[in-house]
C-alpha cells in the first residue's frame, strides 16, 4: 500500500506533520484538476510555501538541538575542571592539618616536661624540709629548677598562642575557600591554596577587553563576589597582581597611539583597576595592595593561544605581615606571599 491520504496524491508524512499545508495542497491539487480554475492555482502555491516554512522551521530546530548538545558538552567539561581543582584544594587542607597535628604533639611533650619539673621541685622542697641540708645550696637548686620551671610555662603558652592563632588562620582560610567554591563564578575563576596561602585567579580576559584597563560589566559582577567573601577576613591583607602574556596583549600595546606602551604599565594599570572595584565593594584600602609583572612571570607556555590566555590573569594573594610569618613558624614551614 502506498503511504499517501484519502486524496491518493497527499504524502502521510505531510498530513502529520502539516496537516494545515496538507489541506491547502489537496485543495491545490483538485482545483488544479479543474480546468480554467486560477482560484485554486493560487491555493495549491500557498500550500507548496507552507511545506517549504515547515522545512525551514525543522532545519533550524535540527541546528539549534546540534547547538546545545555542543553547550552541554562545555559545560561538562567546565565541571570537571572544577572538580580537579577542588581535589588539589583538599590535598593541601589536609597538609595544613598534618602540620597543626605535628604542633599539637610538640605542645603534649612540654606539658610533660612541666609535668617533670613540677614533681622535681616538690621533690626539692620535701628534702629541704627533712634533710636538714644546707638551706642555701637547695635554695640555689630550687631557684634554677624554679627558673627552668617558668620558662617551660612561657615557652607552652607561647607555642598554645601560636598553635590557636595558626588554627584560626587556617580555619578562616578555609572558610573562605569553602565561599569562593560555593561560588563557582560560572567557571571564570580559580581558588587554591599555595605554600599554604590563599590565592584567587581571575583570567584577564573575563574582566578586561584585549590592551585595555577598564573593567568590563561581567568583571565587576565577579568582583563584587570575590569582595563579599574577602570583607569576612579584614584581619588579612592581599595584593592584587596583574599579568600579561607577549601575544595579543603585546600587540595591543605596541600599535600606533597605544596607552600602555609595555605590559609593565598595562599589568600595573589592571591591578590598581582591580584594588578600586574591591574598595568601591566595600574592602578596606588599607587591606590591599596593587603590583605588575607584565608578561615576566607565566604559569604557562608562550607557544600556545590557550597557553598564553592562561598567562593573561589577575592574581589576589593572601599576603602575611612579620609578626603573623614569626608566628606560624611554630606550625611549619609557610610564605610571606604568593607566588606571582
Amino acid at each position: 500500500m502506498k503511504d499517501t491520504t484519502t486524496a491518493g496524491r497527499i504524502p502521510t508524512w505531510l498530513s502529520r506533520r502539516s496537516p494545515a499545508a496538507a489541506r491547502l495542497l489537496t485543495v491545490g491539487l483538485l482545483g488544479l484538476a479543474t480546468p480554467g480554475c486560477l482560484v485554486r492555482q493560487a491555493v495549491y502555491d500557498e500550500a507548496r510555501a507552507e511545506i517549504r516554512r515547515e522545512r525551514e522551521a525543522g532545519d533550524k530546530a535540527r541546528a539549534e538541538a546540534q547547538s546545545a548538545r555542543a553547550e552541554a558538552a562545555q559545560r561538562s567539561a567546565q565541571v570537571a575542571a572544577i572538580e580537579e581543582e577542588l581535589a588539589r584544594i583538599s590535598d593541601d587542607l589536609r597538609a595544613r592539618d598534618l602540620r597543626l597535628s605535628e604542633a599539637t604533639t610538640a605542645e603534649a611533650g612540654l606539658a610533660r616536661r612541666l609535668d617533670e619539673l613540677a614533681a622535681m621541685n616538690e621533690e626539692l622542697s620535701a628534702r629541704l624540709r627533712s634533710a636538714g641540708q644546707s638551706v642555701g645550696q637547695l635554695a640555689g637548686e630550687r631557684g634554677s629548677l624554679s627558673a627552668e620551671l617558668a620558662e617551660t610555662r612561657a615557652k607552652l603558652d607561647d607555642l598554645r598562642r601560636k598553635q590557636a592563632a595558626a588554627e584560626a588562620r587556617a580555619a578562616g582560610i578555609r572558610d573562605a575557600v569553602d565561599r569562593l567554591k560555593g561560588a563557582a563564578f560560572a567557571g571564570k575563576v580559580r581558588v587554591g591554596l599555595r605554600a599554604g596561602q590563599l590565592v584567587i585567579e581571575v583570567p584577564s580576559d573575563a574582566l578586561f577587553a584585549a590592551g585595555k584597563a577598564e573593567i568590563q560589566r561581567e568583571g565587576r559582577a565577579v568582583l563584587a563576589e570575590i569582595a563579599a567573601v574577602l570583607r569576612a577576613m579584614p584581619e588579612h591583607r592581599f595584593q592584587v597582581a596583574g599579568h600579561t602574556d607577549d601575544g595579543g596583549d603585546a600587540k595591543s600595546k605596541k600599535a600606533k597611539g597605544a596607552r600602555f606602551p609595555s605590559s609593565w604599565e598595562l599589568s600595573a594599570a589592571r591591578a590598581v583597576a582591580v584594588v578600586q572595584a574591591l574598595i568601591a565593594e566595600g574592602m578596606a584600602p588599607g587591606s590591599l595592595s596593587a603590583a605588575g609583572y607584565g608578561e615576566f612571570a607565566p604559569v604557562a607556555t608562550k607557544l600556545t593561544a590557550e597557553g598564553r590566555a592562561k598567562n593573561r590573569r589577575i592574581e589576589i594573594g593572601l599576603v602575611m605581615d612579620q609578626e603573623a610569618l614569626e608566628k606560624e613558624k611554630a606550625g611549619g614551614p609557610s610564605a610571606a606571599a604568593p607566588r606571582p
